[in-house]
């Protein structure tokens, strides 16, 4: 089947606030809400298709972010054939995002969601999931990891990350970057509670300098981490490489990353092991099956971040099942709304994976009464993020303070 040419773009908008006890906090900032923006593109043959965009861990206007999309990008798409995937890409990457928008940022991102969209209708009007046009299964299921154990006490930690191995998972990830004592302690917390078969990842969420991190790092090499995520300021090129000779444990980053440019010198300055390109934040299927095919023709894994909804891992879970390269699959388990009521059929999670939807398209159908019932009103998702700590180990910053840890 056809799928026709585009007749109508929209955005929307879902705004899920989480109960205050239920909130979390990590070098990122504090969470506040859950949100999401997506694309929904429909054709004058009568199919419709949802991608999600996904802004990072800031505050932003999403209603500015759904008029920059509606108004700005939507124009140039309007009346052009929907599978022509590549080519509709091209026009909005060089036409606007290049020339208005930005290559890094909100541009790349609404630029994801279109792609995302066209994805979906392209395996609609072929009856088949994105993965098979992607070049067929690899993975099936896809391996998952809990995502994951924020800022706490040690003992705490060790709770959460005990919890989620009891729950099936054989991979969990801690977030660093409160203080050098606390990240180890909780480390060493963790890596006892769950025992020595357990994949433990690391997220410093940009918190640290390069000597700190370092510092960090040989920690890490002591306790058999599998990645040790955005150490250093997505900025230093040069400072993840450094990190990269001096320490055994991988360098993984690329949440805050978009498109296959802003990956190549950290591929080029061997500076990064695993790549976690979002596929809703930096470029879409299109783009991010690009970063997954650089990554693979250097030697490197694909490990990509979705903490963002149910949309965002679904686009993840097919470009995942279809890679040799992709070892792993992020999955929110804290409070988050949009990973389970946002669609009317969530994904299939148990034992630590992710079921492949045999469904055409992206796989998932929206539960718009949900939707209609979670207006976004300007609020903010997410408060503000930590500025790296500048070389001193015993540092507690007081805008990275936690009470539970006071």
């Amino acid at each position: 089947m056809h799928a026709g040419r585009i007749s109508s773009i929209r955005t929307h908008i879902v705004h899920c606030p989480i109960p205050e006890h239920l909130r979390v906090r990590s070098g990122a900032g504090l969470k506040l809400a859950r949100q999401s923006a997506f694309v929904e593109i429909t054709t004058d043959e009568g199919l419709t298709g949802i991608g999600p965009c996904s802004f990072g861990s800031a505050s932003l206007d999403l209603a500015a972010a759904a008029s920059l999309l509606d108004h700005a990008i939507a124009p140039m798409l309007i009346g052009e054939d929907a599978g022509a995937i590549t080519y509709l890409w091209d026009k909005v990457y060089y036409g606007s995002v290049t020339r208005v928008l930005g290559p890094r940022g909100i541009g790349v991102a609404l630029l994801s969601g279109v792609d995302i969209a066209l994805w979906d209708i392209k395996g609609k009007a072929a009856g088949l999931p994105i993965y098979e046009l992607l070049g067929g299964v690899v993975h099936d299921p896809v391996r998952a990891y809990a995502s994951s154990i924020y800022w706490l006490p040690p003992e705490e930690a060790a709770k959460v990350a005990s919890d989620y191995v009891a729950q099936g998972f054989g991979a969990v990830k801690m977030k660093s970057g409160l203080n050098y004592r606390n990240d180890i302690e909780s480390l060493e917390a963790i890596r006892e509670a769950v025992g020595p078969t357990v994949d433990i990842m690391v997220d410093a969420n940009q918190c640290y300098s390069r000597h700190l991190a370092l510092k960090v790092g040989r920690e890490l090499d002591k306790y058999d981490v599998l990645f040790f995520e955005e150490p250093l300021p997505t900025d230093d090129v040069d400072g993840h490489a450094f990190l990269a000779e001096r320490i055994d444990t991988r360098i993984a980053t690329g949440e805050n990353m978009y498109t296959r440019w802003e990956f190549l010198p950290f591929i080029q300055k061997q500076a990064i092991h695993v790549i976690q390109g979002d596929a809703s934040r930096t470029g879409g299927i299109t783009e991010a099956k690009r970063i997954f095919e650089l990554a693979a023709a250097h030697h490197l894994y694909v490990a990509p971040h979705t903490f963002s909804d149910v949309l965002t891992v679904a686009s993840s879970l097919h470009l995942n099942a279809s890679s040799p390269n992709a070892t792993l699959l992020e999955l929110d388990r804290t409070y988050n709304p949009l990973m389970t009521d946002l669609v009317k059929n969530p994904l299939n999670v148990h034992d630590g994976v992710v079921e492949l939807p045999a469904t055409p398209g992206l796989g998932v159908e929206i539960d718009w009464d949900f939707v209609e019932a979670h207006p976004y009103h300007g609020e903010h998702g997410i408060g503000a993020g930590a500025r790296p700590a500048f070389g001193l180990a015993h540092e507690t910053l007081p805008d990275r303070q936690v009470e539970t840890l006071a």
